[in-house]
């Protein structure tokens, strides 16, 4: 009997996965279409698919479950659909009640193709999700040393109070220009606030920006509590009535929820606007797990759903963590893990374009409802996933299990009608062109942003994941030399494996914007010096460096203790909310810092959260080796000094988690009982009879030679003539071409 212990969820906009995990590590993945109106259905709909892989119904799975981990798109979906919290108001700093509507001008591209960003005539910016006539101005003003200069003018904060609850506000945020370094105004307005909301009796809540978001800069922190007042806060019922369905089937533990970094927080951790592009970053988690899994300094992962296409990186063992998070272009001051995305997947619509009458590929997508291959669905525009259908290489009648059945001759007169007769060519030359084409836009997205890290692709080991990444695979890395290209088993249910990885952590991060000079080894030369010269000549100290140098260490190390220490007391506030026991909690610190005059920050993990002098030394001397491994030695700049932007610490306890399990290696020959049949595919204007395999039963050290197609019932990989695969020991498959042999045999079987 079995022991299911974990449970990670990924809600996709297409498909929702889950990973099914048990005492010792071994897992089973389910598939199951994704349910819109009521996530919870197709959540359940996707456990069962992967209980019924070991025998067991979900009223068995929930009862033995210690944890069940969700990730997902509900805040997003919100925003993208405006079905939020709505209308709201705000109580801003008197001349910045504009923010919102000037944004900033990456807003206007942020999520355009590389083609668009080129021409202003496509940028555009996101209508605001609060009208200008909710916004209102009070005089205060806080400086960035937290010094006070212009007192708060309370009477202003009681009548804007006043004006947003007669306009209807069903919630008020205060957010002032500098309350992340001296929040005493938003605190005091509070109290006001409040005061007036019990005076006219109703009931709204409040939110302060230095609650959620403690950073510098206006719009960040007012986009970060703004979507958390309108998108998140109405989620957290969602998540609640997902638990609810779980207790009812006897599970007895709670829902914690994938953060956008890779911790799990509790579904009433305050900041919830942390967990807004949780499912890209579960996928990016299980990224690190494999590349640490084995050895990888540098890795790339690119994930293939059915309505977009994401790429993560792993520079120097680590992923890369951006301060902020793009939440449907809003740029919002929340961290995430970077993942750079593009609409392009299975699910994309094709059609002629009436003016160019070229081939339009997306951006909108059929999402769960697949394609005109599946009637079901009631879509009557082709795509993706039909091309796929004609030329052969997904099962119709394999499609989840067999669970949906897929029409290969409608598909294919409906191709012919929409695409190929406008085109004047045959039906599968189109289905071709068409699956060329989105392969040709995610290898020029996966390529430039790999080289835009300032490397090149044979740096990096390629991870594919996602539904459709194996499909997809072979055409997308045609002409990339990566070190390696590794496919899991189970990349249909890959990000959803990822949630399953981390610990129960809250990560809180402030502030500081502190200078420190050059280490004493490096002489200081522009900007260092003046810096270092003006204190030392307000001091009275002129002449005296080392002094200077010893006084600005002294600062920092004193400023960044601070902050660790209310970031520290925010944490434990978090998990005695949560009803945990903070000796349970162990630390991680870092810090964000720059060169001085620089422009872009970077992570640098710390050894503790005890700052001291000597902790400083070490810093620096971390993110100059950091530096060095993300750019390049030879553009360190030393001599400035550096700039603490940003106290970061972690609070984590610890979870059990899965681990890939290793089987020997049985042969290059696959069993008998793993071969299905043969079937025709077209590749290249050629028809061939390729071989096909069912994927669970082939066995470490089995090599398959193109043409064939390997299938389960999440996924299906394409493996076309002249390119082989191999399963290791960890049932990955490594492919590559036949004349890479030698070089892929020895990476697989030499315990790379």
């Amino acid at each position: 009997m079995r022991r299911p212990m974990i449970l990670g969820i990924d809600t996709g906009g297409t498909m929702t996965d889950t990973v099914l995990v048990d005492e010792k590590g071994e897992f089973t993945i389910g598939k199951a279409q994704t349910t819109p109106e009521f996530e919870a259905k197709g959540i359940i709909n996707s456990l069962k698919n992967a209980a019924e892989k070991w025998n067991m119904d979900v009223e068995d799975v929930a009862k033995s479950l210690k944890i069940v981990i969700y990730s997902g798109t509900i805040m997003l979906n919100r925003i993208l659909e405006r079905k939020g919290v709505y209308p709201l108001g705000i109580i801003t700093t008197a001349g910045f009640e504009d923010t919102l509507r000037i944004g900033r001008s990456r807003q206007s591209w942020n999520t355009l193709s590389y083609a668009e960003r080129l021409h202003a005539i496509s940028h555009f910016y996101p209508e605001p999700l609060i009208p200008r006539n909710m916004i209102m101005g009070v005089r205060e003003r806080i400086l960035i040393t937290g010094n006070e200069m212009i007192p708060l003018y309370e009477d202003e904060v009681e009548e804007a109070a006043k004006r947003l609850i007669r306009r209807g506000a069903k919630g008020i945020i205060i957010m002032f220009l500098n309350s992340w370094a001296n929040p005493v105004h938003e605190l005091r307005s509070k109290e006001i606030v409040e005061k007036v909301i019990k005076d006219t009796n109703v009931n709204i809540p409040v939110y302060l920006s230095h609650r959620i978001a403690p950073v510098l800069g206006e719009l960040g922190r007012l986009n970060a509590v703004v979507i958390h007042a309108y998108a998140a806060e109405v989620s957290r019922e969602q998540f609640r009535k997902l638990e609810s369905e779980f207790n009812s089937r006897g599970y007895r533990g709670t829902v914690s929820i994938f953060t956008n970094y890779g911790t799990l927080v509790p579904i009433e951790y305050e900041r919830l606007v942390h967990t807004i592009s949780s499912g890209p970053a579960g996928g990016a988690t299980a990224v690190k797990y494999l590349s640490e899994t084995y050895g990888f300094d540098y890795a790339v992962g690119i994930d293939i759903g059915g309505t977009s296409f994401d790429v993560s990186s792993i520079l120097a063992g680590q992923p890369v963590i951006d301060p902020v998070t793009t939440a449907e272009r809003f740029v919002t001051a929340v961290p995430s893990i970077r993942v750079v995305s593009i609409g392009a997947g299975t699910g994309s619509f094709v059609r002629i374009d009436p003016v160019t009458r070229g081939v339009r590929i997306g951006p909108d997508s059929a999402g769960y409802k697949i394609g005109v291959s599946w009637k079901e669905g009631k879509v009557k525009t082709v795509t993706v996933n039909d091309a796929m259908v004609v030329l052969g290489y997904i099962n119709p009648d394999y499609f989840l299990g067999g669970d949906i059945k897929l029409d290969r001759e409608h598909a294919t007169k409906e191709f012919e009608e929409q695409i190929a007769s406008k085109l004047g060519i045959d039906v599968y030359e189109a289905a071709w062109g068409v699956y060329q084409m989105v392969s040709e836009r995610m290898r020029l997205h996966l390529e430039s942003t790999v080289r835009s890290l300032g490397l090149s692709p044979e740096n990096f080991y390629l991870i594919i994941y996602g539904g459709g990444g194996p499909l997809l695979v072979a055409s997308v890395v045609n002409g990339l030399k990566f070190a390696g290209t590794l496919i899991p088993e189970l990349a249909p249910a890959f990000s959803a494996y990822g949630t399953t990885l981390p610990d129960l952590g809250i990560r809180a991060e402030g502030s500081v914007e502190v200078y420190v000079p050059p280490l004493p080894e490096v002489t200081p030369v522009g900007i260092a010096v003046d810096i270092m010269k003006g204190i030392a000549k307000m001091l009275g100290m002129e002449g005296e460096v080392e002094g200077m140098r010893s006084l600005l260490y002294a600062n920092a190390t004193s400023r960044l203790g601070e902050a660790w220490k209310r970031l520290e007391e925010y944490v434990k506030e978090e998990f005695k909310r949560a009803g945990i026991d903070e000796e349970k909690i162990s630390w991680n610190a870092a810090v964000r810092m720059l060169y001085a005059g620089m422009l872009d920050d970077v992570e640098v993990s710390s050894s503790t959260h005890e700052a001291s002098d000597k902790l400083i030394t070490e810093l620096c001397e971390a993110f100059d080796e950091l530096f060095a491994k993300v750019y390049a030695s030879s553009a360190r700049s030393r001599e400035f000094g550096y700039v603490i932007t940003r106290a970061i610490l972690t609070g984590l306890v610890k979870l059990t988690k899965p681990k890939l399990r290793e089987y020997a290696i049985i042969g290059k020959e696959p069993m008998a009982d793993s071969f299905k049949e043969e079937r025709e595919i077209y590749w290249d204007g050629k028809w061939y009879n390729a071989k096909i395999y069912e994927m669970g039963l082939l066995q470490p050290g089995n090599e398959i030679e193109g043409p064939a197609v390997i299938e389960a019932p999440a996924t299906t990989l394409v493996v076309p003539p002249s390119t082989k695969v191999i399963l290791d020991k960890r049932r990955v498959f490594w492919m590559s071409t036949k004349d890479m042999g030698s070089t892929l045999e020895k990476k697989v079987f030499g315990g790379v």
